[in-house]
């Protein structure tokens, strides 16, 4: 029972973060078509909170995925 806990945690935690990238993706593209002008620093931006958000899913991943059974 303890191992479909740990993959439910981990399924969410994988689904928060793309949907969370994915929305910032579609606002930064909406406003990419509304201020051409500014192209470089909202990609940028974009570029460091996918990184970070990335990394953060990594570390969430790497904790729930130490599963030890004794037998």
């Amino acid at each position: 029972m303890q191992q479909i806990e740990l993959v439910s945690k981990f399924m969410k935690n994988i689904v928060w973060g793309l949907m969370t990238e994915g929305i910032l993706a579609i606002i930064v593209g909406a406003l990419i078509f509304i201020y051409p002008e500014l192209l470089g620093m909202l990609v940028g931006t974009l570029v460091v909170i996918a990184g970070i958000m990335s990394l953060l899913l990594a570390l969430k991943i790497d904790k729930y995925s130490k599963v030890k059974i004794d037998l």
